[in-house]
């Protein structure tokens, strides 16, 4: 078994399973293979083999690990076919003659959806997927430290707000305070 990488700029990786798993994340330390994409955390996801099958499991990671389009919490088994996405890159698992050394590069990664003829088990290769249509960009999320400084803004807003009131009622005359000509 081994897990195909490809990345946003269409460059593929094959990661053999030489032991039972294989962590995928950002750090320079500590992962089987590093993912050098800022939407991936530094221990992103744990790939392991158990009894002839590939779980996936997603180490707490902020992005979130997706399969098939679907976020998962916890162990999920992958069948063939099946797509993992983590930030801008996409992983699948291929069995191992798919990856032979005379193969110049691993086979493409499935399409997202479900699993196509050319994809089932029985079948040794993978049909070429045909191009995916450009997707509008997501609008950008605030963080929350953004959300705090704007809240933070709004309270203090508020507050002036209130003193200015406080400091026109006391030295209005209108509103029954004592005003200095007043008091001689």
């Amino acid at each position: 078994m081994r897990l195909v990488i490809e990345d946003a700029a269409g460059t593929r990786s094959s990661v053999p399973f030489t032991g039972d798993e294989i962590t995928v994340g950002r750090a320079a330390e500590g992962v089987t293979f590093r993912l050098a994409d800022r939407n991936v955390s530094r221990q992103h996801a744990r790939f392991a083999l158990s009894g002839g099958a590939v779980f996936v499991e997603d180490l707490g990671s902020l992005t979130g690990t997706l399969v098939n389009g679907e976020r998962i919490s916890g162990k999920r088994r992958l069948r063939a076919g099946d797509l993992v996405q983590i930030g801008d890159y996409d992983l699948a698992i291929t069995a191992d003659e798919e990856g032979a050394p005379g193969e110049p590069s691993p086979p493409p990664l499935p399409l997202p959806g479900p699993p196509s003829p050319a994809m089932a088990p029985a079948a040794p290769a993978y049909a070429v997927p045909a191009p995916l249509p450009p997707v509008a960009p997501a609008a950008p999320r605030r963080s929350r430290t953004a959300r705090n400084v704007v809240v933070a803004g709004l309270l203090a807003l508020a507050l002036g707000a209130a003193a200015g009131w406080a400091a026109g009622r006391a030295t209005d005359p209108a509103a029954g305070a004592p005003t200095p000509s007043a008091a001689r």
